[in-house]
Protein backbone atom coordinates (compact mmCIF):
# COMPACT_ATOMS: atom_id res chain seq x y z
CA UNK A 1 0.00 0.00 0.00
CA UNK A 2 1.65 3.28 -0.95
CA UNK A 3 1.84 6.19 1.52
CA UNK A 4 0.03 9.13 1.22
CA UNK A 5 1.91 12.00 0.54
CA UNK A 6 3.76 13.53 3.15
CA UNK A 7 1.68 16.72 4.05
CA UNK A 8 -1.16 14.56 4.55
CA UNK A 9 1.00 11.96 6.86
CA UNK A 10 0.41 12.66 10.79
CA UNK A 11 3.04 13.96 12.34
CA UNK A 12 5.16 12.32 15.11
CA UNK A 13 6.51 14.80 17.96
CA UNK A 14 9.32 13.27 20.01
CA UNK A 15 9.84 15.14 23.27
CA UNK A 16 12.77 12.72 24.98
CA UNK A 17 16.09 13.52 23.98
CA UNK A 18 17.37 10.13 24.35
CA UNK A 19 14.61 9.02 21.71
CA UNK A 20 15.78 11.36 19.56
CA UNK A 21 19.43 10.56 19.97
CA UNK A 22 19.02 6.93 19.18
CA UNK A 23 16.46 7.62 16.49
CA UNK A 24 19.38 9.82 15.03
CA UNK A 25 21.67 6.69 14.83
CA UNK A 26 19.67 4.07 13.39
CA UNK A 27 18.66 6.36 10.57
CA UNK A 28 22.23 6.72 9.23
CA UNK A 29 21.75 3.94 7.14
CA UNK A 30 19.16 5.37 4.81
CA UNK A 31 16.10 4.39 6.67
CA UNK A 32 13.78 7.16 7.93
CA UNK A 33 12.31 7.44 10.63
CA UNK A 34 9.02 6.19 9.75
CA UNK A 35 10.57 2.80 8.92
CA UNK A 36 12.72 3.13 12.02
CA UNK A 37 10.03 3.28 14.45
CA UNK A 38 7.26 0.96 12.83
CA UNK A 39 9.80 -1.63 12.73
CA UNK A 40 10.67 -0.94 16.92
CA UNK A 41 6.73 -0.91 17.05
CA UNK A 42 6.35 -4.29 15.12
CA UNK A 43 8.62 -6.09 17.55
CA UNK A 44 6.94 -5.17 20.69
CA UNK A 45 4.60 -7.43 21.92
CA UNK A 46 0.59 -6.64 21.71
CA UNK A 47 -1.45 -6.51 24.82
CA UNK A 48 -3.79 -9.46 25.66
CA UNK A 49 -6.97 -9.15 25.14
CA UNK A 50 -9.23 -10.12 27.87
CA UNK A 51 -12.24 -11.73 28.00
CA UNK A 52 -14.88 -9.53 30.50
CA UNK A 53 -16.67 -12.78 31.32
CA UNK A 54 -13.33 -14.92 32.56
CA UNK A 55 -12.27 -11.59 33.96
CA UNK A 56 -15.06 -11.31 36.24
CA UNK A 57 -15.24 -15.31 37.01
CA UNK A 58 -11.44 -15.10 38.31
CA UNK A 59 -12.65 -11.96 40.69
CA UNK A 60 -15.38 -14.01 41.87
CA UNK A 61 -13.16 -17.21 42.33
CA UNK A 62 -10.99 -14.72 44.74
CA UNK A 63 -13.45 -13.15 46.31
CA UNK A 64 -15.48 -16.73 47.36
CA UNK A 65 -12.07 -17.16 49.42
CA UNK A 66 -12.55 -14.55 51.26
CA UNK A 67 -14.41 -15.02 54.96
CA UNK A 68 -17.77 -13.00 54.95
CA UNK A 69 -17.69 -10.49 57.72
CA UNK A 70 -20.69 -10.16 59.74
CA UNK A 71 -21.97 -6.66 60.83
CA UNK A 72 -23.81 -5.72 63.60
CA UNK A 73 -27.62 -4.78 62.93
CA UNK A 74 -28.62 -1.27 64.28
CA UNK A 75 -30.72 -2.41 66.94
CA UNK A 76 -27.15 -4.64 68.37
CA UNK A 77 -25.50 -1.37 67.93
CA UNK A 78 -28.29 0.59 70.09
CA UNK A 79 -27.92 -1.96 72.81
CA UNK A 80 -24.29 -1.58 73.16
CA UNK A 81 -24.65 1.95 73.58
CA UNK A 82 -27.75 2.71 75.12
CA UNK A 83 -29.34 1.63 78.14
CA UNK A 84 -33.10 0.75 78.41
CA UNK A 85 -34.30 4.06 78.91
CA UNK A 86 -32.58 5.40 75.70
CA UNK A 87 -29.88 7.04 77.63
CA UNK A 88 -25.79 6.95 76.60
CA UNK A 89 -24.40 4.37 78.56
Amino acid sequence: MPSPPRRQQRAITIRSDHALARLALLTRDGRSQVQVIEEALDRLPLPKVRDPGKFRAEIHAILATVPKRKYPSMAEIDAEFYDDDGLPR
